[in-house]
C-alpha cells in the first residue's frame, strides 16, 4: 500500500502527529510520500516529496493532518485523482476528521481491511461572464458562497431551480451547501445541520433583508442557476473557502451535483449525529 500525506504545519500539533504517523506507517510496512503545499515542509520529509500530476496510479490512500480546512484540500486532490481519503486531527473541531492524535493504533485497519468507505457527493459549479463564456469551474465538498465585495451595501442575486425563477435575494449573500458543508458557514449563518445520508442542496441566504427568506433544503438532483441582475458589480464568488472569483454584473452560476463522489476512509463506527455531539461537547 502507497499513501500520499498532506500534513498542515501551521497547526499546532500537527509536525508531533505527522512524525507519529510516520512511525507508525514504517511499523506497518506502509510506503508514504508528501504532498506539499508550500514552503513550509520540514527537511527531514522532502525525500518523500510527491507532486499532485504523479498522484494517479501511484498512491492507494490520502492522508489528511489538520483541520476541516486541510481536509477539503486532501479531499479535492483524492477526488481528482479517485482514491479514498482519511482525516487525523491536529485542528479544532474537525467533523470530518476520523482520527484523533491518540488513535494511531487504528491504522493497522487499513491493512487488514476493516474499514468502510462513506461516500459523500459534491457539487460542480460553473460560472459564465455576461458573454455566456465559461470563466470558471471548480467542484465543492462544502459550499458555494456568493458575497458582497468591497462595497458594505446588499447584493442582490436572482435564484433559479431548475429553470424556474424562484426569488431574488437581497441579503449580504447566499450559500448553497452540501449536507457535508451544512455545519460550516452554513451553520454559522444559522441554516440547518443535515445528516450527510440525506442526500441534498441546502441554500441558505446570509443576513436577508426580508422576514420569511429562511433556508430551503431542496433535492439533491435539483440545478440551480444564480444570476447577478446587473446592479451588483463587486459580487464574489468563493468555492470551499479558497480565493474568491469575480461575479461581476450579468454574471450566472451554474451549480448541480457532480457526477463524481469524495470517498471518506472510515475506521471507527462513530455515526454523524455522535461525532458532532462529542465535537460541540469538547468545544
Amino acid at each position: 500500500m502507497n499513501v500520499a500525506l498532506m500534513p498542515n504545519f501551521t497547526r499546532k500539533n500537527a509536525y508531533e502527529t505527522t512524525v507519529n504517523l510516520c512511525k507508525a506507517l514504517d511499523t506497518l510496512n506502509i510506503d508514504y510520500y508528501f504532498i506539499s503545499e508550500g514552503n513550509d515542509m520540514p527537511h527531514e520529509f522532502l525525500s518523500r516529496i510527491i507532486h499532485t500530476q504523479d498522484l494517479d496510479n501511484s498512491v492507494d490512500v490520502i492522508i489528511a493532518i489538520g483541520g476541516d480546512g486541510t481536509m477539503i484540500r486532501a479531499a479535492k486532490i483524492a477526488l481528482a485523482c479517485d482514491v479514498p481519503i482519511l482525516g487525523i486531527n491536529s485542528g479544532n473541531l474537525a467533523y470530518l476528521m476520523d482520527l484523533e492524535t491518540d488513535e494511531m493504533i487504528l491504522l493497522d485497519k487499513l491493512i487488514s481491511g476493516q474499514y468502510y468507505i462513506e461516500e459523500r457527493f459534491v457539487l460542480s459549479v460553473e460560472v459564465f461572464d455576461n458573454t455566456n463564456q465559461l470563466v470558471y469551474s471548480d467542484f465543492c465538498i462544502n459550499d458555494v458562497v456568493f458575497a458582497r465585495g468591497a462595497e458594505i451595501k446588499l447584493t442582490s442575486l436572482d435564484f433559479y431551480c431548475d429553470n424556474r425563477f424562484i426569488n431574488r435575494y437581497n441579503s449580504d449573500g447566499l450559500i448553497v451547501s452540501t449536507p457535508t458543508g451544512s455545519t460550516a458557514y452554513n451553520l454559522a449563518a444559522g441554516g440547518p445541520i443535515v445528516d450527510p445520508r440525506i442526500e441534498s442542496i441546502i441554500l441558505s441566504p446570509v443576513c436577508p433583508h426580508s422576514l420569511i427568506e429562511r433556508t430551503v433544503i431542496f433535492s439533491s438532483e435539483s440545478e440551480f442557476h444564480i444570476v447577478n441582475p446587473g446592479n451588483n458589480a463587486h459580487t464574489l464568488l468563493s468555492c470551499d473557502g479558497r480565493d474568491s472569483v469575480h461575479f461581476g454584473a450579468n454574471y450566472g452560476a451554474k451549480i448541480r451535483k457532480a457526477d463524481k463522489k469524495v470517498k471518506f476512509i472510515r475506521l471507527k463506527d462513530d455515526t454523524f449525529m455522535e461525532i458532532l455531539h462529542k465535537k460541540m461537547k469538547d468545544k
